[in-house]
């Protein structure tokens, strides 16, 4: 197994999900002061990554991470509330939403999985955790 860095605030369902696919995760719950910064953080995150869109459908993804407070890129691109609402409701059902304070600290993938690619692949926002370092 490979252990990399995450150090960001994880959605409710998240972390079982992970587990269930074999990863070995490290969190915490965060008190209000590390909460309110995480949340912070996300939102940034989230507003990259809507930045860095290319394609509309993943646009709209993004969107419905930070809904309320892109009103004005929701009108540019013409994309309609209901389409938000929707990415928004599956992936609140399919992962949670942040209200349980979870924080990924590190994760260790499975050799040759997908999320250990993915990782990887973007090693400026996952650093890979190499010898003795956790």
């Amino acid at each position: 197994m490979r252990t990399f860095y995450k150090n960001k605030l994880a959605r409710d369902k998240i972390i079982e999900h992970m587990e269930s696919m074999g990863a070995q995760v490290c969190w915490r719950y965060l008190n209000d002061q590390e909460y309110t910064v995480a949340l912070t953080h996300k939102l940034l995150e989230e507003a990259q990554e809507v930045k860095t869109a290319s394609l509309r459908a993943e646009l709209i993804e993004e969107l419905a991470d930070i809904y309320e407070v892109i009103e004005a890129l929701k009108r540019l691109h013409k994309i309609s509330e209901e389409e938000i609402v929707s990415a928004q409701t599956k992936k609140f059902d399919e992962r949670g939403g942040f209200f349980e304070r979870k924080y990924l600290e590190t994760v260790a993938y499975p050799e040759g999985s997908y999320w250990e690619r993915y990782c990887l692949a973007n090693p400026e926002k996952f650093p890979e955790i190499k010898g003795n370092e956790e």
